[in-house]
């Protein structure tokens, strides 16, 4: 079992632990590098599909491996590996059978070369168009509803970050018991750029982490 974690590890290319991520200031450059990769990523998704002969989701990918699940995000409703409530709802259910099942931890990963950018903003956008307060509290309710799934998960989740890890998807990471990075990997919360508030529990996960002036 140890063997074919460490294999998974490697697939995604975080075998290294990086204790730090530099080059932050340059997101936004290096952001454009990274879109540059995706009709490449595009092709990987697919062959990652195709070897899954159980594969029952659409924006991810669950393997079933020796003693442990390995969830890979892989949109399709949704560019960069951004969280729309149907690719949580999939991260949900795939965490809740790994809970059920003999798996003795979860391995969280993404397919290509950005690992999570966060919420959707484009779906929410559209949908704010009719009942604003009715869509709202749905969004809301669903953000509650995955970031609950990961505190209330009761085995270990080690995430593999293999590049930009933006807005909720980094702040999904101190839920989460082990995150290795490789070198392109990069976080950042532009809550304040979007006038939105701290998500992920990242108001008091992330002071206990860094401190409270950082």
């Amino acid at each position: 079992g140890a063997s074919t974690f460490m294999e998974a590890l490697a697939a995604n290319g975080t075998t290294n632990i990086q204790t730090s991520v530099t080059g932050v200031t340059a997101s936004k450059r290096r952001f454009i590098d990274d879109r540059r990769d995706q009709p490449f990523d595009k092709r990987l998704r697919f062959s990652v599909r195709q070897t899954e002969s159980a594969y029952r989701y659409r924006d991810i990918v669950v393997r079933k491996q020796d003693g442990f699940t390995h969830i890979l995000l892989s949109t399709k409703s949704s560019e960069n590996n951004s969280l729309n409530p149907e690719v949580m709802k999939e991260v949900q259910s795939a965490l809740n059978t790994a809970a059920a099942d003999d798996s003795k931890l979860v391995l969280f990963s993404a397919v290509g070369s950005i690992f999570c950018c966060g919420l959707d903003f484009i779906y929410f956008i559209r949908r704010l168009t009719d009942d604003r307060k009715k869509e709202s509290t749905k969004m809301a309710e669903a953000i509650r509803n995955f970031v609950n799934t990961f505190i209330q998960f009761k085995k270990p989740i080690i995430v593999a970050v293999n590049g930009p890890a933006i807005g909720l998807g980094a702040s999904i990471l101190p839920l989460c018991d082990v995150v290795w990075a490789n070198e392109k990997a990069w976080f950042q919360t532009p809550y304040t750029t979007f006038g939105q508030s701290p998500d992920g529990c990242s108001s008091l996960t992330f002071p206990r982490i860094m401190g409270l002036a950082s």
